[in-house]
């Protein structure tokens, strides 16, 4: 297997306490050589909230879009079922997988 090299942050933005609107992942991804990872869609991604705020929930990707960078990704992630975000801080396994490839980061997030 090919080795994807992820970065990735995240940030509450919209999402609050309480509420069910998209939190942010933005993931840049490159090849060994460090190229960029273009055409990629929310299929190719998996976000597991390895550590949630207290009474947090798990999370579907809502959308994966690319930005104005080639290899850089914004994917929204909401709460599963009808849950809501619980304030406290969030630490996301974000796993990627492409043709051949793939690769794992940690990033995390303050609810607040």
């Amino acid at each position: 297997m090919a080795l994807l090299r992820i970065e990735a942050l995240s940030e509450d933005t919209v999402a609050a306490p309480g509420n069910r609107q998209p939190s942010y992942i933005v993931a840049a991804v490159t090849d060994a050589c460090g190229e960029p990872v273009t055409g990629l869609s929310a299929s190719n991604f998996k976000v597991d909230p390895c550590i949630v705020g207290a009474g947090g929930a798990l999370v579907n990707i809502t959308s994966v879009a690319p930005v104005r960078i080639p290899g850089t990704y914004i994917i929204n992630v909401v709460p599963i079922r009808t849950e809501t975000w619980k304030a406290g801080v969030y630490i996301f396994a974000v796993a990627v997988h492409s043709g051949t490839g793939q690769g794992l980061t940690l990033c995390s997030m303050l609810m607040d």
